[in-house]
């Protein structure tokens, strides 16, 4: 019987876990395909799937085509969302090349019956037996280390690559929940954005997230030192540099932390009194890849009045979330949504 596996299928990065194993691998949501095929590349390290595909952004000549099938947590390439899951699960297998594991992967809230059944549908044809769903904020929260299950309030802010879920848990379940546009993507067009206003010069994403895991603060008062980054002069066309400050990037990225903020605050005012309470006493929980952004959580705790916790690791609490769910399945078997209960 071929072990249960489960996917974090992000929009910039995914992790599989196997049961009894944990996370075993995390790779970029990136493939690097012959243009116009369907055909994925085969390089001297492997199939150009994942951290070889994403080197190669940016780089790659006019026959290749590098792409990111997932937009904002959804499916907007079916083929090769299928030939990357195809890839996990056969990586995650070993030499069980033929498996067919049940499957447990993150939804969002937000996401349609049409997509889920796509999302379904996807990982079925890349090999999986039975496909399970679950909402991505309630495999954060587990993995955030949080008591959902309990009769108390929990507030949950996952950053991802495509968007910010914030959202709110109870008894298990989630009782309100939005996604806004802000999130490591959307600061990352905003500082290629903010680098050509300023110095008209193009750099690439790969570039501006360079500058924003050195130099991003939520604060006005960043206090890194400079970061020498390069790219094309639009006016001379050649390629120049610049030394970019934590103020530089505070510009860029304020619109943005501006919009997550309010967002935030604009959900905690529209709790009830006893989940307002809860708040005060558990907090905010922040995870996912942007947690880590200096200076948000004190921005948060100071337009919300409640303390701000991050996990250990939190690009990685769904994968851990979901590796509970591996490892408690029965018990988790209820809350999981199986093609096979539609009908």
């Amino acid at each position: 019987m071929p072990a249960d596996m489960a996917i974090d299928l992000g929009t910039a990065t995914t992790r599989v876990c196997v049961r009894g194993k944990g996370l075993i691998t995390e790779e970029p949501t990136v493939l690097a395909v012959k243009k116009g095929t369907c055909e994925v590349l085969n390089e001297g390290r492997g199939q150009a799937i994942g951290q070889i595909a994403r080197d190669m952004m940016g780089r790659e000549p006019g026959s290749i085509e590098v792409i990111r099938p997932l937009r904002g947590g959804a499916i907007v390439d079916i083929e090769m969302t299928r030939a990357l899951l195809k890839y996990f699960i056969q990586t995650a297998s070993g030499s069980r090349r033929w498996a067919n594991p049940r499957l447990v992967i993150n939804a969002p809230t937000d996401i349609s019956d049409v997509d889920k059944r796509a999302l379904q549908e996807v990982a079925e044809r890349a090999g999986a037996r039975k496909v399970y769903l679950i909402d991505q904020p309630r495999a954060a929260g587990m993995g955030s280390f949080l008591p959902i299950h309990q009769a108390r309030g929990h507030m949950i802010i996952d950053i991802g690559a495509g968007s910010t879920d914030i959202s709110v848990l109870t008894l298990g379940d989630v009782v309100q929940s939005i996604s806004v546009p802000v999130a490591g993507d959307s600061m990352d067009n905003a500082i290629v954005s903010y680098v050509r206003k300023q110095f008209n010069i193009l750099i690439g994403k790969t570039t501006a997230e360079k500058a924003k895991l050195h130099l991003a603060s939520a604060e006005h008062h960043g206090i890194a030192p400079a970061l020498e980054i390069s790219g094309q002069d639009l006016m001379a066309n050649v390629p120049r540099s610049v030394a970019l400050k934590p103020e530089d990037i505070w510009e860029a990225l304020s619109p943005q932390v501006s919009l997550l903020v309010d967002s935030v605050a604009d959900m905690v005012a529209c709790l009830g009194p006893e989940l307002s309470s809860d708040l005060i006493a558990n907090g905010i929980t922040l995870c996912g890849g942007g947690a880590q952004l200096s200076g948000l959580a004190d921005r948060i705790e100071i337009e919300t009045n409640a303390r701000v916790h991050i996990p250990a690791d939190p690009a990685c609490a769904v994968a851990r979330g979901l590796s509970l769910v591996l490892k408690y399945f029965d018990d988790f078997r209820p809350i999981l949504e199986c093609t096979e209960d539609r009908y």
